[in-house]
């Protein structure tokens, strides 16, 4: 009777072993196989340097960051009005995909520290979210279970700034409509300059401010390939890989990741622009 019970607790110690968790890699790994199959929500800081209010959006999206680990992938996008340059703030963080975005939605119009969260809710009045309600705007998407899984495969070569990245999809229930993947570059730790109204006056512009997530580049376009034209069963599948992207000479690559979404890419659908899945894996 002994080595009976000995028998079952040694089974039912590897089931639990087994089916315990989530596989579940680390997303820092550049060559590991990112897979995830609950639900993480993009949230876009839109910033610029001459933008006083920004370094406290900034600083909520860390504490989003700390708080859900795992759960969050950030994004600073540069564009509008406080993003431009002068001889005081040089430092050119902006770029053609992060104009685009600004423009299609009209955040710097409506006026900065702005950001959106998955892009929910495009087309109506409380579409773009003041930083104060990003993290109940965030709580709300992560209570909704996940409609797609991204797995991201990086392999970059430093004799020439090449990237290859391999993202595959999955669709973990029945989706109708149609849907598009982004694959975007971003960069951390790029020391600059940047306006802080918290700060006393006479020393509010900081030289050596720390910027974060920093768009860089969109690997294939600001919005996107198409990947399922008319909808997906449960456990559909398909790999979009994109190679021989060089990295540009003026990023570095230990700094930067790649991240890949796909969003509802239906005009039609009451979900229009939403993040229905975003990944992150580092470049190096």
């Amino acid at each position: 009777m002994n080595k009976i019970i000995y028998k079952l607790t040694v089974i039912i110690g590897i089931s639990f072993t087994i089916y315990g968790c989530d596989y579940v890699k680390d997303v820092r790994d550049p060559n590991a196989e990112i897979i995830r199959g609950n639900r993480k929500v993009l949230v876009e800081d839109y910033t610029g340097h001459k933008c006083g209010n920004c370094p406290s959006a900034a600083d909520t999206l860390r504490y989003l960051e700390n708080k859900y680990d795992g759960q969050v992938v950030p994004l600073a996008i540069h564009a509008g009005f406080f993003a431009n340059i002068n001889a005081t703030y040089p430092t050119d963080l902006r770029n053609t995909v992060g104009n685009a975005y600004d423009t299609q939605f009209g955040i710097s119009t409506a006026g900065n520290p702005n950001g959106l969260i998955n892009r929910g809710g495009y087309g109506t009045g409380g579409f773009i979210k003041a930083y104060s309600s990003w993290e109940g705007e965030l709580a709300q998407m992560l209570s909704r279970a996940a409609k797609f899984e991204i797995k991201i495969k990086n392999t970059f070569t430093a004799a020439n700034s090449n990237l290859n990245t391999s993202i595959t999809l999955k669709s973990l229930t029945n989706n109708s409509g149609q849907y598009k993947l982004v694959v975007l570059l971003s960069e951390d730790s790029i020391i600059a300059e940047q306006l802080d109204y918290r700060l006393p006056s006479g020393s509010q512009l900081i030289p050596n401010y720390e910027f974060k997530h920093v768009l860089r580049d969109a690997v294939n376009s600001a919005w996107g390939d198409v990947v399922f034209s008319t909808g997906a069963i449960v456990n559909d599948s398909l790999t979009k890989s994109y190679s021989n992207y060089k990295i540009s000479p003026n990023y570095r690559p230990s700094k930067c990741h790649i991240i890949a979404y796909v969003y509802d890419a239906d005009p039609n659908s009451a979900t229009y622009y939403e993040v229905l899945q975003v990944e992150e894996a580092s470049v190096k």
